[in-house]
């Protein structure tokens, strides 16, 4: 009795383990390199290829790519406030949803 409850713990932790993996594969992923990242960033109407004020990350993820940098600037019960950079570029999302972006300038 003791072996079979063994067993199906195992496959239990086994099954779990590859539902992890597969649920932050995305974790693991390179971000796109600059020179091949669409630079399409404009603000108003949604067309093909570029984002827009509203947009969702995964929406914005899709146009531009995987950010270089993510920072999560505020991490409450009801709010997660995060920056994206891609670049010289600082994208604001509000849970998820883009709220507005800036041009980041590098003093040397």
């Amino acid at each position: 009795m003791k072996k079979r409850v063994l067993i199906l713990l195992i496959f239990i932790g086994f099954l779990f383990g590859c539902w992890l993996v597969r649920e932050n594969k995305k974790l693991f992923e390179l971000p796109v390199p600059v020179e091949h990242r669409k630079d399409n960033i404009h603000q108003g109407n949604n067309l093909s290829g570029e984002i827009a004020i509203g947009m969702e990350s995964w929406q914005v993820k899709q146009v531009l790519g995987i950010p270089e940098k993510r920072k999560v600037v505020i991490a409450t019960r009801n709010m997660k406030k995060e920056q994206w950079i891609y670049g010289d570029r600082c994208l604001h999302f509000t849970n998820g949803i883009l709220t507005s972006w800036e041009q980041v300038t590098t003093n040397n």
